[in-house]
């Protein structure tokens, strides 16, 4: 009787693992994988909306051969590389800016009110924050024309030129994003112990030698880290561009995320868009694993 119920013990203490797992699996093979093989297969046909469902026919990878020919798209990969880049680069540099001056005990003391204050951009959905910033850029009545005219010089046409749209989408993704790149990096600037600084301020190090030589180097895994998610989120840039310019003027503001939304639902060729989406897919995984590949070489 007892040899019974230890063998039912083991077995419960074995089978008690996958009992807690389990319905997370379910629920991520319902949502994310059961999706993606069905947008691979979506992806193979000749899918239009627009077109009766007898028109449905298997087509191989004609989808794939026409985004990649696709000169739209093609040029929206162009602009999401540029805009991940000075985006992150921005984000990164800012937020450590914002993380040293806030982590300074002497500064920190005098301004906790404004690490609620940096923090709100990264509280309002990206809905919002567009639109108050599409109000802010208005040609005719926005507040920052209307200091650029104060100051003597001619009002800019946001949404309404290439080299300035570009600017805008850019500037409003820098504001929401930066204060979560602060917030990791002001973590990581209290792992650092003081008494190294200390240590290398008596050896008379300035602080500037003090960031690159001491600081830098221990906080690369965190950097890494913040690099890493941040080139994630960018690349999947989609509110922002929808609400402010809707890929204008023409197309040169139209994003990976714009460009697959149009192509499957505005234009109705859902098998198109489908491949789109799957390039997309298959792009981040490389950006991710590249960066995953940077922090272990770091870590060596």
């Amino acid at each position: 009787m007892k040899q019974e119920t230890g063998a039912v013990k083991k077995i419960s203490e074995r089978a008690l693992p996958y009992v807690f797992i389990g319905p997370a699996v379910i629920l991520i093979t319902l949502l994310a994988i059961v999706p993606l093989f069905y947008s691979i297969y979506i992806s193979l046909l000749n899918y239009n909306l627009s077109l009766p469902n007898t028109m449905i026919r298997m087509t191989g990878l004609d989808n794939y051969k026409y985004m990649l020919t696709n000169g739209p798209f093609m040029k929206s990969i162009g602009w999401t590389m540029v805009f991940t880049f000075f985006t992150v680069l921005l984000n990164v540099t800012l937020g450590m800016i914002l993380a040293l001056t806030l982590n300074n005990e002497k500064v920190s003391r005098q301004t906790k009110i404004f690490k609620s204050l940096f923090i709100l951009p990264m509280m309002l959905a990206p809905v919002v924050s567009t639109t108050m910033w599409k109000i802010m850029f208005g040609a005719i009545y926005g507040p920052i024309n209307y200091l650029i005219e104060a100051l003597g010089l001619k009002a800019v046409a946001w949404t309404g030129e290439t080299l300035p749209a570009k600017i805008a989408v850019i500037i409003i993704d820098v504001w929401g994003a930066t204060p979560f790149c602060m917030l990791i990096l002001i973590a990581a600037l209290q792992t650092v112990p003081r008494d190294i600084y200390e240590s290398a301020f008596i050896d008379g190090a300035n602080r500037v030698k003090v960031f690159f030589k001491i600081t830098l180097p221990l906080i690369r895994n965190f950097i890494a880290l913040v690099v890493s998610l941040r080139v994630m989120d960018a690349l999947k840039i989609f509110d922002s561009i929808m609400i402010l310019t809707d890929g204008g003027p023409g197309d040169t503001t139209e994003t990976m995320g714009t460009m697959i939304y149009k192509t499957a639902f505005r234009y109705m060729n859902v098998g198109a868009g489908s491949a789109g989406a799957i390039i997309f897919f298959v792009i981040i995984i490389v950006v991710t694993l590249i960066f995953l590949k940077l922090i272990r070489k770091d870590r060596q």
